[in-house]
């Protein structure tokens, strides 16, 4: 045995040494990084979950950084693909626990994927381009499953968290940063009513408001982890990284953003204590103030939303401009609509397909493409998704765990408030976060027993059975 073991260490290291002369050390290097990922998450598959937890990064480094039109494209459906390739390998190496865990939120995700799928051969006039639409639209709803069968504990589920807190630590200082230094920003940004507007934060992302959306997200899920906390240390960095977060989120000038994050707030002090809302109204009311007094660009931004400019200024190309098209065209195909990928997305965007723009409003783009049968499913999909978050909220008995799920309820909430002005949910990291929080709280409710309680199988159903009963 130690003579093959020699053997194949042999052919590895001469394998290696051949890539190296052809390709250089650069790329064998990624190939043995990835490798021993591999062999790391196959060891312990709740690990694989990390992947994720770490979109951010990837979609700056392989996007951004290296922006090679292949791994660009490609990375993110890989990265699934070896999740879903661990799923099936936890099937066959723990045969004690139940191979699929079903939670209450899965049929509402599965229902919508039907739709849309049977709405790509009723509608899309170019099947390639219904299909890349389909992608948007689903694709990212995986990582849900992904979470939901691959968590083993809590303690799995508190690292997501925290490594996706501490890479928006690191982007919300980097918007920061551009605000100090008065970063150059595109003319169309601003609209030359409003008055001098001196920079606004983006950071790693491509406009401020997908940095906003993002920060909006993120900012409900700190404050969760902030009151979940015990220990004074780390209690201190989560308020740094909501400070750090809430700066950058006012550094955008993102007006959504101000408002959905303030609502999302709002949320999650009514589930944490309903009498501290007056005192939170009166601390937003504040800093809301002192905000306008000494950044002159807020209060110019807020005040231009109430100016006569302001409308004639979005009915001649800005919002309402956008959102009257968007019902013309739904107008003329009320039920199927126009077909995935032709209007209002990134998918139409890259075609330059109907002169098309980006809607806007992620609701409206829907009922657009997918008519009146893909936005009804969109919206019973969201309301399950805040129903069953909701009811998952009394499920969780440990205080801590349930703190982490107020917060990630209240950055679900946000986000669903957001598609109103946003196209959100078609934002691949937005999208993957979305749907790995809620995978998170439907793991904290209902996952646990099925791992910890070998012996009960059935808990997933059972529970949604006596909720039902309940």
């Amino acid at each position: 045995m130690n003579k093959l073991y020699l053997a194949l260490l042999f052919a590895v290291i001469l394998i290696l040494g051949v890539l190296s002369s052809y390709l250089g050390m650069l790329p064998v290097a990624a190939v043995i990084v990835c490798a021993a990922a591999v062999i790391m998450l196959f060891a312990d598959y709740q690990k694989a979950t990390i992947i994720v937890a770490l979109f951010t990064v990837f979609e700056f480094v392989l996007r951004t950084l290296i922006g090679h039109p292949l791994i660009s494209s490609i990375w993110d459906e890989l990265a699934l693909l070896l999740c879903f390739g661990i799923w099936f390998y936890k099937w066959f190496r723990c045969r004690g626990e139940t191979p699929y865990r079903v939670s209450p939120l899965d049929k509402s995700i599965i229902f919508f994927m039907a739709v849309s799928t049977l709405l790509l051969f009723i509608a899309a006039p170019d099947l390639a381009i219904g299909i890349e639409g389909l992608r948007v639209v689903i694709q990212y709803m995986f990582w849900f499953f992904v979470v939901t069968q691959l968590l083993k504990t809590p303690g799995g589920a508190k690292r997501i968290i925290n490594i996706v807190l501490l890479t928006a630590l690191f982007v919300a200082l980097y918007g920061i940063y551009q605000f100090i230094i008065g970063v150059e920003i595109p003319a169309n940004w601003v609209d030359q009513a409003e008055g001098a507007v001196r920079t606004r934060s983006f950071s790693i992302f491509t406009s401020p408001n997908m940095l906003a959306g993002y920060l909006s997200l993120l900012i409900p899920v700190a404050v969760g982890m902030f009151f979940a906390e015990k220990n004074t240390l780390r209690k201190l960095y989560y308020g740094t990284v909501i400070a750090c977060m809430g700066l950058a989120l006012l550094f955008t000038l993102s007006r959504g953003g101000w408002i959905f994050c303030f609502c999302a707030l709002l949320f999650y002090v009514w589930l944490k204590n309903r009498k501290l809302i007056v005192p939170m109204l009166l601390c937003m009311g504040v800093l809301f103030i002192l905000s306008v007094i000494f950044m002159p660009s807020v209060a110019n931004r807020i005040l231009y939303l109430f100016s006569p400019a302001y409308y004639a200024s979005s009915s001649a190309g800005g919002r309402i401009f956008r959102a009257v098209k968007g019902f013309e065209l739904f107008s003329q195909y009320p039920v199927f609509g126009m077909g995935l990928g032709q209007f209002g997305g990134s998918v139409a965007l890259s075609h330059k397909l109907n002169n098309t723009f980006s809607m806007d409003n992620y609701y409206l783009k829907t009922a657009v493409e997918m008519g009146l049968v893909g936005l009804i499913a969109l919206l019973v999909l969201l309301y399950n998704t805040f129903k069953w978050c909701y009811r998952a909220l009394s499920r969780i008995s440990d205080p801590e765990q349930q703190n982490w799920a107020m917060g990630i309820l209240s950055g679900i909430v946000c986000v669903i408030l957001y598609n109103l002005t946003e196209n959100m949910l078609e934002i691949p990291l937005l999208s993957s976060y979305f749907w790995m929080f809620a995978g998170i709280i439907m793991f904290l409710a209902y996952g646990q027993d099925n791992v910890e309680r070998k012996q009960e199988p059935a808990s997933f159903t059972s529970a949604s059975g006596a909720e039902k009963k309940g």
